[in-house]
């Protein structure tokens, strides 16, 4: 008989063992998946707001679609914490509309992928108070005003500064405290006449930057007999009881005139006017040149071709309710005096 030899069947463990030898070796020799590189932009447009104004912190990243957190630190704050969430779009762009309070510091922050190296970026947004301010339009050489405004959000007890323009700079002039509402009241007592320009101030703080009111005209006004504000370039009064025409620029009496006036029955007449017409010359009774300041009954102030009337004492009630003038002054005036000027007529 042929004898056959034994076979010994391997132990299973030793397969496997040899089935991992080779997997290990065939992922070691595979080449590893790479992370890209994640480019990531931010900034706030505008960088400067004025409470409570919006403002948008956007920028774009390489990864279309990416998933996108804003964390916030207002001033004062140690931490960034949570604001928002949002995506990017197809191209990588993205935005988040903020409204903060105080100047915060935005961040925007990209979580690392399988594919993907997590990214951030940084940006500022600087907030300034709301500062408002009501300043009369004018007041008199001597008389008191007061200047009021408000702050926002509010600021109890902080300082507000009072400035004027002075040769083309700011100047402060005075100092007050916001009250519990977060508003002030200053009383102003002005040294000179003229024309002021003023502004209310918030000076930088921890939570926010300066903040300044819109400016404001502020007129003081000089003492004048007839009480002609600064404002008006040129003015006319004309005071019947006395026969007299007074010319002003500025509040200032330049000159002053006799004049005759309306008669009996055709009164020169009382109120304000202004000069709607003129005409050089005037021709006949109306003389060397015409003012009209009232359409009915066409009143004006003119020259004459009765210059005698002029030399006479007062009453010289001669005129249909028109101021006549020597000519050579009415044509003084006439060159001085544009269509519009006011005309105060009084008792």
């Amino acid at each position: 008989m042929l004898s056959h030899p034994v076979v010994h069947p391997r132990p299973l463990s030793l397969l496997w063992a040899i089935v991992l030898v080779v997997c290990l070796a065939a992922l070691l020799a595979a080449p590893a998946l790479a992370v890209a590189p994640t480019t990531l932009t931010a900034a706030a447009n505008p960088q400067v707001i004025v409470y409570p104004a919006r403002a948008v912190v956007s920028g774009t990243i390489s990864v279309p679609g990416a998933d996108l957190s804003l964390l916030a630190r207002p001033a004062g704050a140690a931490d960034y914490s949570p604001a928002a969430a949002g995506k990017a779009g197809a191209a990588g762009a993205f935005s988040f509309r903020v409204r903060p309070s105080v100047s915060t510091d935005y961040r925007v922050v990209f979580a690392a992928t399988s594919t993907q190296e997590a990214a951030q970026a940084d940006a500022s947004l600087h907030v300034r108070p709301l500062v408002t301010a009501s300043f009369p339009g004018s007041l008199w050489l001597g008389g008191s005003v007061t200047l009021r405004g408000a702050v926002a959000p509010a600021h109890p007890g902080g300082t507000v500064v009072l400035d004027r323009h002075v040769g083309g700079a700011w100047q402060q002039f005075a100092t007050t405290t916001l009250d519990g509402a977060s508003t002030f009241a200053y009383h102003w007592t002005p040294d000179t006449f003229g024309f002021y320009r003023l502004r209310a101030r918030m000076d930088a703080d921890a939570d926010h930057d300066t903040g300044v009111s819109v400016s404001e005209r502020v007129i003081v006004n000089r003492p004048n007999a007839h009480d002609v504000p600064l404002r008006f370039a040129h003015y006319i009064v004309i005071v019947r009881h006395e026969y007299r025409l007074y010319y002003y620029e500025h509040g200032a009496l330049v000159r002053r005139f006799d004049v005759a006036l309306g008669r009996p029955g055709l009164r020169t007449p009382l109120g304000y006017y202004h000069v709607y017409g003129k005409r050089i010359p005037g021709g006949g009774a109306l003389g060397a040149c015409v003012m009209y300041y009232r359409p009915q009954g066409a009143i004006a102030i003119h020259g004459t071709n009765e210059p005698w009337l002029l030399s006479r004492p007062i009453p010289r009630d001669f005129s249909h309710g028109c101021a006549r003038m020597y000519n050579s002054q009415a044509l003084w005036l006439y060159a001085r005096v544009p269509v519009g000027t006011h005309v105060h007529n009084l008792r």
